[in-house]
């Protein structure tokens, strides 16, 4: 049983589909840090400990989505992986949410980790092999507004759902959306296709993917670590560890007949500064959404007051960024991604000022603009990357946009962290401190700016 592909309503289910995956992996991966105190409570642990909680399933994500787009393109069960993954996802939820003890917690937030990889790095796919072009965009556009909300929201919803009913209930909310979404995904997307290109066993770059997840592994526990723990040596030394691994990783790939990451991509001048400039754009938004809430509530602003204002970005993003995908075929992706991160570049440039002077007008003007930039870019951004992949490597592409984002938002918090503490003298963000993170954000905004213009385009994107 399906749903009649010609069907009026079935391009919206589907984008709806892909968009609802995207959303619940952004939101796993912020709305957990608003608990990570009443964990601690409830497990008897300290911060440290439950701090891989978080870090568990950002490091399983952010090593997985390459590979997973990669075995995708390699045998065409995109509709295969993408289920399989809500599945996961929602089984892996509700042990999350029954744990009894935090190494249970944790180790299925690890399992969630690849659950949500096998999703997002498949979604963009589905997208792009099954929709018309001209849906493609407005799906693309619903992802990534989708994505941003989910990202910032995150928090103040899990807020919410411990304080009026408990810890648990932020996983047991993704039960029914999962299965949902376990139905949906039988029922729309049409059934899987053997790849056009040949594979013979064996072929699957087996060193190139232990390079990968090493280099990504060393990055995120040595910037979690590093945030978490104040610096602390091993933190230190797996930086250092990462463009190593790095090095040799590239080194692989680009002397590799079926590479993880094939040198087609991050070869690719469109696709490959386009990248740098999603993760640039993810990396300011992150520190923001981290670092502002500390100068709202230091300046004796409520807590539920704060929370409303940092929903303005989002609430903008939502307005500009569905849209934004539609646009980006009459206008073409490269236009709106340079409006878009002046846009962003501006609103960090105001918001600097006006927590500088204390003037809330030119604030809640910052953080307007910083909404609509990143609405107006995001979407054409990760449409930009997909036209210009090859069709046979779609998996990929979308693998390599969220692993840009996930390093992007893992960078962004503990950047801004390091930034805002050492300005500010000590761990206690002042207002000094909080105003010097944004000026850093200014920079990062202008960076992906340039990075953006200097990507090339064709008249089809």
């Amino acid at each position: 049983m399906s749903v009649n592909k010609n069907s009026r309503i079935y391009p919206y289910l589907l984008m709806l589909l892909a968009a609802a995956a995207v959303f619940m992996d952004y939101l796993d991966s912020s709305i957990v840090s608003i608990i990570l105190p009443e964990l601690a409570q409830d497990f008897a642990a300290n911060a440290s400990e439950t701090s891989w909680v978080l870090v568990s399933y950002l490091l399983a994500l952010g090593c997985s989505l390459l590979i997973f787009g990669k075995i995708a393109d390699k045998t065409g069960r995109y509709k295969l992986i993408f289920t399989a993954g809500f599945a996961l996802f929602t089984i892996s939820s509700f042990f999350c949410a029954a744990a009894p003890a935090l190494i249970i917690l944790i180790i299925f937030r690890f399992i969630q980790g690849f659950a949500a990889a096998l999703m997002v790095s498949t979604a963009t796919s589905i997208i792009n092999l099954h929709l018309p072009e001209k849906i493609q965009a407005v799906a693309t556009g619903l992802i990534a507004a989708g994505g941003g909300i989910a990202l910032a929201a995150g928090p103040g919803l899990g807020g919410l759902i411990a304080e009026f009913l408990s810890w648990n209930w932020v996983f047991f909310i993704n039960i029914p959306i999962g299965i949902i979404g376990v139905a949906a995904s039988l029922l729309l997307i049409p059934a899987d296709k053997k790849p056009e290109t040949k594979r013979t066993r064996g072929e699957f770059d087996g060193i190139g993917a232990v390079l990968l997840a090493a280099a990504l592994f060393s990055l995120i526990t040595g910037l979690e670590f590093g945030t978490q723990e104040g610096w602390p040596v091993y933190s230190i030394i797996l930086l250092i560890a990462f463009p190593v691994i790095g090095f040799f990783f590239v080194r692989r790939e680009t002397g590799c007949k079926d590479p993880v990451l094939s040198t087609k991509l991050f070869l690719n001048r469109t696709v490959g500064l386009a990248s740098v400039s999603t993760m640039l754009v993810t990396l300011a938004f992150a520190g923001i959404l981290f670092t502002l809430p500390f100068y709202f509530t230091g300046m004796g602003i409520p807590i539920g007051l704060t929370g409303l204002i940092m929903l303005i970005p989002p609430a903008c993003l939502a307005l500009i960024g569905i849209p934004s995908g539609a646009w980006s075929v009459k206008f073409g992706c490269k236009k709106l991604c340079n409006i878009g991160t002046i846009l962003f570049s501006a609103g960090f440039v105001v918001l600097t000022a006006g927590i500088f002077l204390s003037n809330i007008v030119l604030i809640l003007a910052g953080l307007i603009l910083i909404g609509l930039g990143n609405g107006l870019n995001e979407g054409p951004s990760i449409r930009r990357i997909n036209i210009h992949s090859p069709r046979d490597l779609q998996g990929s592409s979308g693998g390599l946009v969220f692993t840009a984002m996930n390093a992007g938002y893992v960078l962004g918090v503990a950047l801004f962290s390091l930034i805002a503490s050492a300005a500010s003298g000590g761990p206690e963000f002042t207002v000094f401190g909080v105003a010097v993170s944004c000026a850093a954000g200014a920079g990062f905004a202008v960076l992906s700016y340039i990075t953006s213009a200097c990507a090339g385009d064709t008249k089809k994107a």
